[in-house]
């Protein structure tokens, strides 16, 4: 769940809770409004009854009885009674009704004036009425028929209310959070775009003062620090190796004049071989780090090239310099149209890469012999080069592609563990691929993609 969908939820939680609990309110409090209400009427009915009954004199009982009758304000189904001190029933408006109150009910209803009971749906109020030092108790009930409905629809009303409600926030909150982050978005498509190629990419901002503005702004400074620094190691290392190309260049050649000379001891010769062939492998470890700083600081100026034609020029260069190098090729795929081989690339950079895994994939096979098979597919155009010999013992082959890796079958053979790592940043350069592969026992395989110029 990601922060827009967090905040949403938590402010449209908090809102439906705080709704249905003012709506709820709403309904417990018009609901005992509406029962004080009819009680108040009861009380009032009780009252009007035992004041004509104890204090206009000489009135009928059955004129009492058809007064209460015909009232235009009689409630529903209105039953009163009045007792005396003594219990003794003074009058009823409906004779075949009785009220079920013990002498404990008449005995609290002395002792708190009023008292209110609910018996099955009909409220009765219970009132205690003093006139001349007698006391008078008055049981009035009645149904309360409009309650129920009005209740009722009060009920489904604020139900409603509530749904509608609840969902209206729900899906406002849910838009204003996509809108209101929706900054934040664009921030992380910026900074997911940055890679080591374009370090001098900078987020865009509003030049307000919120927080996102605010992160905007420290994320700039933070890759100005980056880039600086970046540039700073790039041009060391690109110094460095250049300058160090001179010196050793310059003491290889000694070593090889050393060595021409007649005479020399055996042993001497010996040394001074091993340790020109240190030399030679010290330049190429030279050469490759100045390499990779021209990769890194090049401007990224490609042309079309033929792919066949850069395979077949270095593995011509390889056999023109070593003897023993067997080198089988071949096409598969769609060999009539030209720009089915072609691809967008640097010439110099790309020679650079197929002579480094032509080369390893030549010193490390038991037969010196190297096999490359081109496959032209209608998107990309892979390169497999494949030899036969130890494969290495490690899980991921991936880790071989990084600087100064080597595997477990190349303990006795000479190298640097650049050269792959370098072919690696080569194809990058040319939003190329590289696997190793083990397909069986004693097979490597070197599968190289590349996208097909559109």
């Amino acid at each position: 769940m990601n922060i827009k969908q967090r905040f949403s939820l938590i402010f449209s939680l908090l809102f439906s809770v705080l709704l249905g609990s003012v709506l709820c309110a709403v309904f417990v409090l018009f609901s005992n409004f509406r029962r004080n209400e009819f009680q108040n009427r009861l009380i009032k009915r009780a009252e009007t009854t035992v004041k004509l009954l104890v204090d206009v004199k000489g009135i009928d009982i059955k004129a009492l009885e058809l007064f209460d009758r015909n009232r235009t304000t009689r409630l529903n189904n209105e039953k009163t009674t009045v007792y005396d001190s003594k219990l003794r029933r003074l009058y009823t408006s409906n004779d075949n009704y009785t009220f079920n109150w013990t002498a404990k009910d008449f005995e609290q209803l002395r002792k708190h004036k009023v008292v209110i009971k609910r018996k099955e749906d009909y409220d009765v109020i219970g009132m205690l009425y003093v006139d001349g030092g007698e006391y008078y108790y008055v049981l009035t009930s009645a149904l309360d028929v409009y309650n129920n409905p009005y209740m009722n629809y009060l009920k489904y009303l604020l139900a409603g209310a509530f749904v509608f409600g609840a969902t209206v926030v729900w899906s406002v909150s849910y838009h204003l959070s996509k809108r209101s982050l929706k900054p934040l978005d664009e921030v992380r498509s910026q900074i997911q775009e940055i890679t080591d190629k374009n370090l001098n990419t900078r987020l865009s901002f509003s030049k307000g003062n919120d927080e996102v503005d605010a992160l905007s702004r420290s994320f700039n400074q933070m890759m100005d620090r980056i880039d600086n620094a970046y540039h700073r190691q790039k041009e060391f290392t690109g110094n460095a190796s250049h300058e160090l190309r001179t010196p050793i260049a310059r003491a290889t050649a000694q070593l090889e004049n050393i060595l021409r000379q007649p005479g020399l001891d055996r042993d001497l010769r010996n040394g001074l071989k091993n340790v020109s062939g240190d030399m030679y492998q010290l330049s190429d470890i030279v050469t490759s780090l100045l390499v990779l700083s021209q990769i890194n600081n090049a401007d990224k100026v490609l042309e079309s090239i033929r792919l066949d034609e850069v395979i077949f020029d270095q593995a011509s260069q390889l056999s023109a310099t070593d003897a023993g190098f067997r080198f089988q090729f071949e096409i598969e795929g769609d060999m009539e149209r030209d720009e089915n081989l072609v691809i967008e690339g640097d010439p110099i950079l790309l020679k650079l890469a197929f002579r480094n895994l032509f080369k390893n994939a030549y010193m490390y096979s038991d037969n010196k012999l190297v096999s490359c098979i081109l496959r032209l597919g209608t998107e990309d155009i892979e390169v497999v080069i494949s030899n036969t010999g130890k494969t290495p013992e490690i899980a991921d082959t991936s880790a071989l592609f990084n600087t100064f890796v080597r595997g477990s079958n190349v303990t006795d053979k000479t190298g640097s563990g650049v050269g792959l790592s370098i072919v690696k940043r080569i194809l990058q350069y040319h939003n190329g691929t590289i696997q190793y592969l083990v397909p069986e026992k004693n097979l490597n395989q070197l599968k190289v993609c590349f996208i097909k110029r559109p």
